[in-house]
């Protein structure tokens, strides 16, 4: 059974998503669709048992704050990421964008260049597969998705996703090719992206990043984001049979 795309694990008022872990055969990831409050101990258990049964030997979860992680924690799981969790308000004193940076939205044809660019940018444990990129977009009810692209017939060299629930404001995945880093393209998506929450009445914007990419840690103490302890972690178990 090993393998199966994608399963919604609906248990009381509890909602999981399990599919694999992008570049890892054998490792499930379990993402809490129910954010902001814990799982039961009971769903926690019935989540693992699933994992065991589809085949996989290791299971981790998405990012969670450490009143979600309690659950999981009990159940024998263990940090093995950490991120920083930072905001922002964005009713006022939002920065102009860079006009040389041409800002597009993304076509369903841009997919493979998107998931190009991510594998480009960040180290395997975080990289997105054409599952990741489905989950990141449909992570909120609404999504601004776009692509920065040097000229007609260059690749991509960035793209960005952020998303809207209610008043809160995500910047979701924010990804720059690795030769074009430090030329603005960063800071104009991620600009883009706080825009559009702005206008469309969001008044806090949130992002988290590993705790160890100080070029992003330095980008949104550019952009006027504060750092909220204790951040974030993503949570693993090692499986038995």
């Amino acid at each position: 059974m090993l393998g199966r795309r994608s399963e919604v694990l609906r248990l009381g008022e509890d909602r999981l998503r399990l599919r694999h872990w992008a570049g890892e055969a054998g490792t499930g990831l379990l993402i809490q669709l129910t954010p902001g409050s814990a799982v039961s101990d009971d769903s926690t258990a019935a989540a693992v048992e699933s994992a065991v049964a589809q085949g996989y030997h290791r299971l981790r979860t998405s990012a969670l704050s450490h009143i979600e992680s309690e659950p999981f924690l009990r159940a024998g799981f263990r940090p093995c990421q950490q991120l920083a969790l930072l905001t922002r308000s964005i009713q006022s004193g939002l920065p102009d964008i860079n006009g040389s940076i041409a800002i597009r939205r993304a076509l369903r044809s841009d997919h493979p260049s998107v998931l190009a660019v991510d594998q480009a940018a960040f180290e395997p444990f975080w990289q997105l597969d054409q599952a990741g990129l489905r989950d990141a977009l449909r992570a909120t009810p609404f999504r601004h998705f776009r692509v920065v692209r040097n000229s007609a017939n260059a690749a991509l060299t960035g793209y960005a996703i952020s998303g809207r629930s209610g008043p809160a404001g995500y910047l979701q995945r924010l990804a720059i090719s690795p030769h074009h880093q430090g030329q603005g393209t960063g800071a104009a998506l991620a600009i883009d992206g706080l825009r559009w929450m702005a206008r469309w009445g969001a008044t806090q914007a949130w992002v988290n990043t590993p705790q160890h990419h100080t070029g992003a840690l330095r980008l949104y103490d550019q952009l006027g984001f504060e750092l909220v302890p204790p951040g974030l972690q993503v949570l693993e178990m090692v499986l038995e049979p």
